[in-house]
């Protein structure tokens, strides 16, 4: 087989191998995993259709802190976020938001271009409303 041939191939199986674990982390719905905490289910409607979308793409980063993305469990790196109001938080994702080198920290639509301008908006409801009450929980409220 041609170099050529074995160097796209082993490139596009580096993608397919880095493309599988990244959908593993979009779309699950099993909060029962030991790398993070439960992730809390609310009676808003609202915010249920905001944790469908967060757990299908917003997890991957957002749970744990991935690529730098602020993890959920970390009310300190929010509470700055989160005093901007809510449409302030709702620009980086549907946006996206750019590094200092002008490289794209989170691409825009969140990564997921099939996602409207609300599923995005609900989905940060979901995530603002998840720091806060794990924030809660850490103080024993």
């Amino acid at each position: 087989m041609p170099r050529k041939n074995i160097a796209t191939i082993a490139a596009a199986m580096g993608l397919a191998s880095l493309f599988s674990i990244l959908i593993g982390g979009c779309g699950a719905q099993d909060d029962s995993t030991a790398e993070g905490p439960e992730m809390p289910h609310f009676n808003d409607a609202a915010l249920a259709e905001g944790r469908t979308v967060w757990m299908g793409t917003c997890r991957a980063c957002h749970l744990l802190g991935i690529a730098g993305a602020p993890a959920v469990t970390d009310y300190a790196n929010w509470e700055p976020r989160i005093a901007k109001g809510m449409r302030a938080l709702y620009k980086g994702p549907i946006n996206g938001i750019k590094g200092d080198n002008g490289k794209y920290k989170m691409p825009p639509r969140a990564g997921n271009d099939r996602l409207s301008d609300s599923q995005i908006e609900r989905a940060a409801d979901y995530m603002v409303a998840t720091v806060e009450y794990l924030h809660q929980q850490s103080q024993g409220r």
